[in-house]
């Protein structure tokens, strides 16, 4: 308990700290305060109210910025359990996907303990099958069910070796290392490597794919998109997840009317979320400011044609890949995360998500 209250001592320091370097004159000492102010009034954190760059928005205005954690509460007393069971194992949305003909990245092989007789796609369950059955190749390795990228990575097959991110290592040691978190209850999915749009590749420099969350929402049929960010890879990251600032990429806030990016940010440090705004890509210099997303009414119909599939779900996060011939449905997200969306865009979307669900208490 002391240490937990340390750990509260030191980031609500952090946020002063923060919050007094935004001070612009008499008129804004207050901010001294704030992020006390801020968690007794809304109950927004001190890390919430740094990440979120409060002092940078109006105080008539902070009311609108959501909470995550009560905000999946409401998600989830609304989401049927048919719609959280489909998103939530990557595999039964990969064969929903590929029922309803809506491109998605192939599934090579599930990688598990138990010998399902019911999965469409190869179901190796010892090491020896995964070195007897992968040709060479590069492949993307995730859990069946898991989230922000936990356990994920890329890695590519040369005849009896495997490159990793951290080196090279035998084919055997590969499928015995990943059968260690087969046996700790974590089944794996293998994907082919799918690579970005030329556009995008450009962009970010990388071979690993950046990704736009798409926040939609259904009714009577229809689909409407609320909001939208783009995950942009940034070093030798091998996923685009933002990590709420830690992982070292930058989020964009894009305009949903054209796949525009109106701002994009990253943290200044990996301790402290302090955003920063960046009008170039760190390593390649390309220009962010206005640029453009490619094929973005490919990537509006897309979300629509998933979001008419699964009606029962009445607002999903898609995460959504766009290639050099193909927009693709990477993942379904029916417990979002709003925070990204609010910390992209610098805004509360509670007036947004008002007229689908009540946001009280969050």
């Amino acid at each position: 308990m002391k240490q937990q209250w340390i750990i509260v001592w030191r980031d609500y320091l952090q946020a002063t700290l923060y919050a007094c370097s935004q001070i612009r004159g008499f008129g804004t000492l207050w901010f001294i305060i704030a992020p006390a102010f801020c968690r007794l009034k809304y109950g927004i954190g001190a890390r919430d109210f740094t990440i979120y760059q409060l002092p940078r928005v109006a105080i008539n205005d902070w009311s609108q910025f959501l909470r995550n954690e009560p905000f999946k509460h409401i998600l989830a007393s609304q989401a049927p359990a048919r719609g959280r069971q489909l998103t939530d194992d990557k595999l039964a949305f990969y064969q929903h996907c590929s029922y309803h003909h809506i491109s998605t990245p192939a599934v090579i092989c599930l990688l598990s303990q138990s010998d399902d007789a019911a999965a469409t796609v190869p179901n190796l369950n010892r090491a020896n099958q995964l070195v007897q059955f992968l040709p060479d190749g590069r492949y993307f390795a995730k859990p069946q069910k898991g989230s922000h990228g936990q356990h994920a990575f890329a890695f590519e097959r040369q005849g009896d070796k495997v490159l990793l991110a951290d080196g090279p290592c035998s084919i055997e040691s590969f499928a015995a290392l990943i059968f260690q978190l087969i046996h700790r209850g974590i089944p794996m999915l293998v994907q082919p490597h799918v690579l970005n749009h030329p556009v995008i590749r450009q962009l970010t420099g990388s071979p690993h794919l950046s990704t736009i969350r798409v926040v939609s929402v259904i009714e009577q049929g229809e689909v409407r998109a609320i909001g939208s960010f783009f995950r942009i890879i940034c070093g030798q990251n091998q996923t685009d997840n933002f990590s709420h600032g830690t992982s070292g990429n930058l989020i964009a806030a894009v305009d949903v009317d054209n796949g525009r990016l109106l701002s994009t940010k990253q943290a200044c440090n990996q301790h402290w979320p302090i955003m920063t705004e960046v009008s170039q890509h760190p390593e390649t210099g390309v220009t962010l400011d206005n640029f453009v997303l490619p094929c973005w009414p490919q990537v509006l119909a897309t979300v629509a044609a998933v979001h008419k599939s699964m009606p029962f779900l009445k607002t999903v996060g898609w995460d959504i890949a766009v290639g050099i011939d193909a927009v693709w449905v990477v993942e379904a997200n029916w417990r979002y995360d709003i925070d990204a969306l609010q910390v992209a865009h610098t805004k509360g979307f509670a007036a947004v998500i008002q007229p689908y669900y009540s946001p009280r208490g969050c």
